[in-house]
């Protein structure tokens, strides 16, 4: 016997976007204890916090509460999708967002699969920043954006499809390259180029703080090619998570790739969809399925070699 209903469901998902039992009664015009009373029973069924109350801005999801939330939002969307009749999901625009750094490795290969198995599926393609791609999300210009999370503490629904592992970027001649696996700290006694963009930059300086060194930083470029071509000519060393197939350089010059030593954190790459309910896209879950699979087949080229 099932011990849930969809209209617990509906009323707190309104309590998360809203904000609070009292405005989402309102925009459900129903009364304040239905909400509070679908909160309570869910928690006592679930075992689990769903809200913290912040007096200033009302209620607010905990860790778990934001997992529970998700599974909602999908489980509501379906049930709202079966209300109706059927329809030709794969007819139709899809407005598809992508990390300017993920884009050129990753994106080509997703889209030829969506056309080969999907062609009725019209795809707008927008390459940013996180920044803007967020606001563009914010904002409804966007279905789903392909970005790493870098604890994005926005109104975004986030869905991890893979996570990116740190390696070491040196000159193909340099005398670290001859080792199989490398310390931080001996990359943080080298001139070092570092990736200058919101987010990537501070998540590959927290890693050397975590290792307890600083780097010593040559050049910063917003450009994941200009960071791979400078390291190549001998101008530094550097620390990336997407890789291209071939260890080169624009200019023509040979790279190495090596591992790292020692607990990571590695980057989690998220597909991230409109907060608020009833804009998903039905087109958008069939491209999380194809990027999950393309990131599968891709994983082994991803990966940093064992040795030289």
């Amino acid at each position: 016997m099932i011990n849930i209903s969809l209209r617990q469901l509906e009323y707190f998902a309104a309590a998360a976007q809203h904000g609070g039992a009292a405005r989402a009664a309102e925009a459900l015009s129903v009364s304040q204890p239905s909400i509070s009373k679908a909160i309570a029973d869910l928690e006592a069924l679930w075992g689990e916090t769903l809200f913290v109350r912040r007096h200033a801005r009302g209620l607010e999801l905990t860790a778990a509460g934001q997992m529970r939330h998700r599974e909602t939002h999908a489980l509501l969307e379906r049930a709202r999708a079966l209300e109706g009749p059927r329809t030709d999901e794969e007819a139709g625009l899809l407005r598809v967002g992508c990390l300017a750094t993920l884009a050129p490795r990753h994106l080509p290969a997703m889209l030829l699969r969506m056309r080969e198995r999907h062609p009725r599926v019209e795809i707008e393609v927008h390459e940013a920043d996180t920044e803007s791609l967020l606001q563009m999300l914010e904002r409804g210009a966007l279905d789903a954006a392909l970005l790493y999370d870098m604890g994005l503490a926005r109104p975004v629904r986030l869905e991890a499809v893979t996570a990116f592992v740190p390696y070491a970027l040196l000159p193909a001649g340099h005398a670290l390259a001859a080792r199989s696996s490398l310390p931080l700290a001996a990359l943080a006694q080298e001139p070092f180029i570092l990736i200058d963009l919101p987010h990537s930059r501070e998540y590959f300086l927290s890693l050397f703080r975590q290792a307890g060194v600083a780097p010593r930083i040559a050049h910063a470029t917003p450009s994941i090619e200009m960071v791979r071509s400078l390291v190549a000519n001998g101008l530094g060393v550097s620390l990336l998570t997407t890789r291209p197939v071939r260890d080169w350089s624009y200019d023509g010059k040979r790279l190495a790739c090596r591992r790292l030593r020692g607990p990571l954190a590695a980057q989690s790459v998220v597909m991230a969809y409109p907060e608020r309910l009833g804009a998903a896209n039905p087109r958008a879950a069939l491209f999380a399925r194809v990027v999950r699979e393309c990131f599968t087949q891709q994983r082994d080229a991803m990966t940093a070699p064992e040795a030289p």
